[in-house]
């Protein structure tokens, strides 16, 4: 999934030569024939009404659907996310874990319900340089796979680098983070973890990226999320005399939906693809049950053609699926809830029988080609599944296929995935068809916003090339500012994504306008932020960069590079009681920023504070020399 992430640049004085370093890309717009008087004017896209929002909440479905609500504690989506002291505990707290990661080791301590996480480092004589703990206040996940768990900044929320592991029952470092060492307790978990890994989230009123207090209206995925908004539902059922009936219970029953619908309800979390891109004016929470996928997301994936030829398998549960001989014989009518049951989950002791008798619902009996004798025979003993959907190997991995949803008729020796070279902007295309249902414009801008990401991951001129110019709408001409910054009006996600292409291309008037107007809409954009800061201060505006900087530290002050970024302005301005009180901040949150430990040391010398800075010289050579053990 593509996710927009900032990225926080610790810029100038800390040894970087440049903010903008070209990476060769160059920008071929695309040839555009200027529209004639008769032709409407090209304006901002509308922004669409908002979603059905009357919510009750799962504890109001009990009264009527206690049997189901029961056995619906058994699944995993009613454990997707707990706020510590809540969870069903299964991790081992008993014992004092320590996660060695080179010169760094992690540690987790529980009292009662209040779970801390411990980041620590020692230099070459085991003497402890730092000791950053972070309270955990949720835990995401049911722990069938492993958990992950979240840590609440007022309303800004992240993942410690500590999870637990159900394969091996251990703890370890999450996904990620011993090859990107630096994100640390600095991994932002917004919309795009929640929307499947919880039920429904509150958000701040004022700040983009802020939660309100409680986070959650609803923690773990529930009623809601399947069946939709239930007010009206209860409230028709609560109207009807003993006996009645009516026509329309108001509430979605996804197997009455045609496939494409019915799948749409699982696709929207099962469903990983290569990326996916909220359309205009949408939100991830804001697919209802009864739509397409495509009515609020575009989800791109490799083209199956292009997936074939160069060997690739697909990871996700979907995609397998899509690929099996059982969905493709059934005219595309089967579906997730063909084999699974969303509302429970078989014991361990029946899940063979459980998926046997889902089998046999298509194929009776006597269609495996086995002998019964054999068929009984260890490991398998009769399980349709044991052979036909083999567990595969990369069962730590987020978001893969834990078993072989190809179905395949014989094992198959190919690994999960292959191997392949990078891939074309045009070897990504919208899931299920959506490219027919979608507007041009639509289409053209979120594979813009798509390609625009992909570039920068893969530094790919043709990608970049692309993106940019599916970016500019149709009919307006790329050379002209004024007209493109008013027809992508309100559209912060395009702002930013050409801003990007705009800046790693050398045009830096183009992107600070697009940064600018960006800002209009979205005022704690923290990379709008950031980037106009360090513009501003590379052009020697300090006052403005020290407003930028003033502002990014305010929209997010638990990011350290933004308060390490606030530091370096507040220095070149003069300011360096106030900027050695910034790099405080940062180093308070991250401790092994070394570069920011040398700035602050010039900064103490600075400041005639020779002891300071001492110390800090020591603190860092300590570090240095711990890291090269």
């Amino acid at each position: 999934m593509v996710r927009f992430r900032t990225t926080p640049l610790l810029l100038c004085a800390i040894g970087f030569s440049g903010l903008f370093l070209g990476c060769g890309l160059f920008f071929l717009s695309r040839h555009v024939t200027l529209p004639d008087q008769s032709t409407p004017r090209v304006g901002p896209l509308l922004i669409p009404s908002a979603r059905p929002s009357h919510y009750v909440g799962s504890h109001a479905c009990t009264a009527c659907h206690a049997e189901i609500a029961a056995a619906y504690q058994s699944h995993s989506m009613a454990h997707s996310m707990s706020e510590i002291g809540d969870e069903i505990a299964i991790e081992d707290y008993s014992s004092e874990t320590i996660i060695p990661d080179r010169e760094r080791f992690y540690q987790i301590e529980r009292k009662e319900n209040f779970v801390t996480h411990h980041e620590r480092m020692s230099d070459i004589d085991e003497t402890i340089l730092y000791d950053q703990s972070m309270p955990v206040r949720f835990v995401l996940g049911s722990g069938t796979r492993g958990r992950s768990y979240v840590i609440d900044h007022d309303g800004l929320l992240f993942q410690s680098p500590i999870g637990w592991y159900a394969n091996g029952k251990r703890w370890d470092l999450s996904p990620g983070y011993r090859t990107n060492r630096t994100q640390r307790f600095e991994r932002s978990i917004g919309d795009g973890c929640l929307y499947c890994h919880a039920g429904r989230v509150e958000h701040n009123a004022l700040i983009s990226k802020r939660y309100s207090s409680k986070v959650f209206l609803e923690a773990a995925i529930g009623c809601e999320r399947c069946h939709g908004p239930g007010e009206n539902h209860v409230h028709q059922m609560e109207i009807l005399g003993e006996g009645e009936t009516c026509l329309d219970s108001l509430i979605i029953n996804p197997s009455d939906l045609e496939p494409s619908r019915r799948e749409a309800v699982c696709n929207q979390c099962h469903l990983a693809g290569e990326g996916v891109i909220p359309k205009f004016g949408r939100g991830l929470f804001d697919f209802r049950p009864g739509d397409l996928l495509d009515d609020t997301v575009v989800v791109f994936v490799k083209d199956e053609k292009t997936r074939h030829d160069s060997g690739e398998r697909a990871v996700s549960q979907v995609e397998q699926m899509r690929e099996s001989r059982c969905y493709q014989a059934s005219s595309h009518l089967m579906g997730c809830i063909s084999c699974h049951d969303p509302h429970s989950r078989p014991q361990p002791d029946s899940i063979d029988l459980f998926y046997r008798n889902r089998c046999n619902t298509c194929h009776s009996e006597n269609t495996c080609s086995l002998p019964e004798t054999k068929r009984d025979e260890s490991p398998a003993k009769g399980s349709c599944i044991h052979c036909h959907m083999p567990r595969q190997s990369a069962t730590d991995i987020p978001h893969t296929a834990t078993t072989n949803h190809r179905i395949p008729r014989l094992p198959s020796t190919q690994p999960n995935s292959m191997p392949t070279a990078t891939a074309s902007p045009l070897d990504y295309v919208p899931f299920d068809g959506a490219a027919d249902r979608l507007s041009p414009r639509e289409l053209d801008r979120a594979r813009g916003i798509f390609l625009s990401t992909l570039s920068s991951m893969q530094a790919d001129p043709r990608v970049a090339e692309s993106a940019q110019s599916l970016l500019v709408p149709r009919g307006i001409d790329p050379n002209n500012p004024r007209e493109v910054l008013d027809t992508l009006a309100g559209d912060v996600p395009s702002l930013v994504a050409l801003a990007s292409l705009f800046a790693s291309n050398g045009q830096i008037t183009a992107a600070v306008s697009c940064w600018q107007r960006a800002l209009e809409f979205d005022p704690t954009n923290e990379e709008c932020l950031s980037m106009l800061s360090s513009h501003m201060l590379r052009i020697g505006n300090i006052s403005q960069a020290t407003l930028l900087a003033e502002n990014l530290v305010a929209a997010n002050p638990s990011i350290a590079s933004f308060h390490a970024q606030q530091a370096i302005v507040l220095g070149t301005s003069g300011k360096w009681t106030e900027g050695i009180a910034a790099a405080l901040c940062a180093l308070e949150l991250d401790p092994t920023m070394l570069s920011l430990r040398l700035w602050l040391v010039g900064a103490y010398e600075k400041t005639a504070q020779t002891e300071k800075a001492h110390s800090q010289r020591d603190i860092s050579n300590r570090m240095r020399a711990a890291a090269s053990r």
